[in-house]
């Protein structure tokens, strides 16, 4: 039998641990917050080809606010580029570099984007395992896409 001492105190740390979560989720710095995610195309990336990496839509149906917005790209803290949103068409367009994971391994590909004030909008990271070279070199790279 369990003594109310023991069951108060297992109700107090489930309550604690669902409050801190609670705070972990509400915060200004949770993780992308909505931004959107970064992906990339292809589901099995190797190392040496080369692939698109997106920033999601941060457009927001149609709205402006994100229109030419600067978004910088990293795989594993390391500059992969910059691109802005929005640069042909206003809606669904989002910023998008090209990426050569040198190479295999797991790959955390980030993403921050802002203008050149205070807040700078963080998007939801993907990890990705990048898996070793083609032995036939770029022959062995998947075809990229021609419709952008």
């Amino acid at each position: 039998m369990t003594s109310p001492w023991t069951r108060c105190a297992k109700t107090a740390a489930t309550v604690s641990a669902g409050a801190a979560a609670l705070l972990l989720a509400t915060a200004p710095d949770a993780a992308a917050a909505g931004y959107g995610p970064v992906t990339v195309e292809g589901s099995k990336p190797l190392a040496g080809c080369t692939y698109k990496v997106t920033s999601g839509d941060l457009v927001g149906g149609g709205s402006s606010a994100y229109n030419e917005m600067p978004v910088t790209f990293f795989d594993n803290g390391t500059l992969i580029g910059t691109a802005k949103i929005g640069t042909t068409v206003l809606v669904g367009n989002p910023a998008k570099v090209s990426w050569t994971p040198a190479t295999p391994g797991a790959h955390t590909l980030t993403a921050t984007a802002g203008f050149d004030t205070p807040q700078t909008l963080a998007l939801d990271p993907v990890t990705v395992q990048v898996g070793p070279s083609a032995a036939t070199g770029s022959f062995g790279c998947p075809i990229p896409s021609i419709s952008g």
